[in-house]
């Protein structure tokens, strides 16, 4: 019943996990993020100077990759994917440092990972942040993009 009256209903901002030009994953340079195989949601073009990623929400840190190019956090039931550069993998862990654990609780703007930049182009990796909604086609009812806002990037209606 209090549904009719808008009680109870929850929203989810997603917001940039690192500084930088932000624009719509089907514009990634990679067809398992364009094609939205990962899930719905938007890639970040990190700023000069940018080496930290952040919690672009609060949540629990679900996955850390063991080669520290992506970390996923699980927040109201929502999985957030954050995966630093392209082929990133590749590089083993090389130029990410982690800076949580798996397990830990974070809230949005705490640190996760620091990247090189530099290290990371020089192997000749764009550093294309691709931020996706994993489970977003289950647990959301809409996905509200404001792609030219720095502060509210993606609202989820769950």
């Amino acid at each position: 019943m209090f549904g009719l009256f808008g009680f109870g209903k929850k929203e989810k901002t997603i917001a940039s996990p690192v500084s930088g030009r932000v624009f719509d994953i089907t514009e990634v340079d990679d067809a398992v993020f364009s094609q939205k195989m990962m899930g719905d949601g938007f890639a970040v073009e990190p700023a000069e100077g940018a080496d930290t990623i952040t919690a672009p929400c609060d949540g629990t840190i679900k996955l850390l990759a063991d080669t520290l190019h992506a970390v996923a956090i699980e927040s109201d039931g929502l999985e957030v994917l954050i995966h630093v550069g392209i082929d990133t993998v590749e590089l083993g862990g090389q130029g990410f440092t982690a800076l949580i654990e798996q397990g830990a609780k974070v809230s949005r703007g705490d640190a996760l990972i620091r990247f090189d930049a530099a290290a990371i182009k020089q192997a000749g990796k764009p550093l294309t942040t691709v931020v996706a909604l994993t489970n977003g086609a289950e647990k959301a009812k809409r996905i509200d993009k404001h792609l030219d806002e720095t502060e509210r990037v993606l609202t989820v209606k769950l």
